[in-house]
């Protein structure tokens, strides 16, 4: 019989908020105590701007300014991966995971608020009030505010408590995960 390995799949789970709450802030937060822990953290951030994380002048930016539709940028210790995408591609969260984030425990991801991901929602009495968007979304698993919000089905923790987040993510979605 020959073994194979198995190959991790990471754990998913999606922080959604209004702007100016704070999300990358605590996401930040989240990832620094949870790979202190020793766990592999990935992320993915959406966005509805057009980027560029290269550095101009640089050869892979050179390549992708020369035409390229995708280039891939290697050392010993990161890769570097940018690519065009067609308007009407459908790129979808198990395709990325499963092109790019093996071997990770969580993949967090800031956005995608369409897709059927875990969620945890933020929100800030400053910054655009407690009225929750996806109260009622099945996959709801935690709201964080600045002060206790009424008639919810899902556990609250404070925003500004990372540790605490950090430790319901870590028993709640890291370690309820699988391998396939």
């Amino acid at each position: 019989m020959v073994k194979t390995k198995r190959v991790k799949i990471p754990a998913v789970v999606s922080f959604l908020a209004r702007s100016g709450t704070g999300k990358t802030t605590l996401i930040e937060k989240i990832i620094k105590i949870l790979s202190q822990k020793g766990y592999k953290v990935s992320s993915i951030k959406h966005t509805d701007h057009n980027v560029s994380a290269d550095i101009e002048g640089k050869d892979s930016w050179r390549h992708k300014n020369a035409g390229a539709f995708s280039t891939m940028l290697i050392s010993k210790e990161k890769i570097s991966f940018f690519s065009d995408v067609e308007p009407s591609a459908d790129i979808t969260v198990d395709g990325l995971i499963s092109d790019f984030f093996k071997g990770s425990d969580i993949l967090i991801v800031e956005g995608f608020k369409e897709l059927g991901l875990k969620k945890i929602e933020l929100a800030r009495k400053d910054a655009g009030g407690l009225e929750l968007r996806f109260k009622n979304d099945p996959n709801l698993l935690l709201v964080c505010a600045d002060e206790p919000i009424g008639g919810l089905d899902v556990p609250q923790i404070n925003i500004n408590d990372a540790e605490k987040i950090s430790a319901f993510i870590e028993k709640e979605i890291i370690l309820h995960n699988y391998d396939i």
